[in-house]
């Protein structure tokens, strides 16, 4: 075994074609079909289910994708370690949640800058999902919830709050210019699906407030607090409070500085602390320690 066979599965994994995977890795079809099967026959397992395309993986696949994800990590981590000097290469994998993608353009610039060779593949995924991510080696950085139950555990540095605030078209709506929670009712509500973390700490101000919208809690339902339009993207939402289809609840930071027509207004209550979050290690990887470098401190 080495860990080029090791790259290869990773490939095809995240490929989810033979075809697309030998292209990422520079060899032919054929070279890493024989290269996984030369794995399979020295681990004695059956790690890809092969029909007359790719399937995926087998169960025992799965379990050493999770290692070769974590083996493929610490040799990355081990090159750049015995050249500190010179520009880090590779993938960084960083998983974001919808509501935080504005927080990442200024940093991702500053170390694309210093480290030009160093390839950034961002993920949009639910918390769930960026845990998850994190727990398998899939992702090497998630930007997310520091204090949602799925995070628990990983290393983290806070970097800023989103506060929540109404968000609506002047054109259709008239916002006060302090609203309270009770405001919600005395609107059509655009708000994010129910398994979205972000709509989810929602449903736990409102029930906070004796009031609880749509499915996202077991309180008894206020009609006028049910939601007339739902999504699970930030750009689809803003789109419909755009077009003056409802009014949005949201973090006031979801509003690009390019965004035209919507006005934003800030709910009462501390904000949801966000900020970076990693699998712990010692010590920390060039890699970890460059990118850490790359964000501004705690605000």
């Amino acid at each position: 075994m080495d860990h080029r066979q090791l790259a290869f599965l990773a490939a095809l994994a995240r490929e989810r074609h033979f075809g697309r995977a030998a292209a990422a890795c520079h060899v032919t079809q054929p070279t890493l079909s024989a290269r996984l099967r030369g794995l399979e026959e020295e681990l004695g397992v059956r790690l890809i289910r092969r029909g007359r395309r790719y399937e995926g993986l087998t169960p025992e696949g799965e379990r050493v994708l999770g290692h070769a994800r974590r083996i493929l990590g610490e040799f990355e981590a081990l090159r750049g370690e015995l050249a500190p000097d010179a520009p880090l290469t590779g993938r960084l994998t960083l998983g974001v949640i919808p509501t935080a993608l504005g927080a990442l353009a200024a940093p991702l610039a500053g170390l694309r800058a210093t480290h030009p060779r160093l390839r950034v593949r961002l993920r949009e995924l639910a918390t769930p999902r960026l845990a998850q991510g994190l727990e398998n080696g899939e992702l090497d950085l998630v930007l997310g919830y520091l204090d949602a139950p799925a995070m628990a555990g990983f290393a983290h540095r806070p970097l800023h709050a989103e506060r929540p605030a109404l968000l609506a078209s002047p054109r259709h709506f008239r916002l006060p210019e302090a609203p309270d929670w009770t405001s919600l009712g005395d609107y059509p509500l655009c708000l994010l699906t129910p398994e979205m973390h972000n709509r989810q700490l929602l449903a736990a101000r409102l029930q906070a407030q004796g009031e609880s919208p749509g499915e996202a809690s077991t309180a008894p339902l206020n009609e006028s607090l049910e939601p007339q339009l739902e999504a699970n993207s930030i750009a689809a939402l803003l789109a419909m409070v755009g077009a003056g289809l409802g009014v949005g609840v949201l973090p006031e930071e979801c509003l690009p500085a390019t965004a035209s027509g919507i006005l934003a207004r800030r709910l009462p209550g501390p904000g949801d602390r966000v900020g970076l979050l990693w699998r712990p290690q010692r010590p920390r990887s060039r890699l970890l320690e460059e990118v850490l470098a790359a964000w501004p401190a705690s605000s």
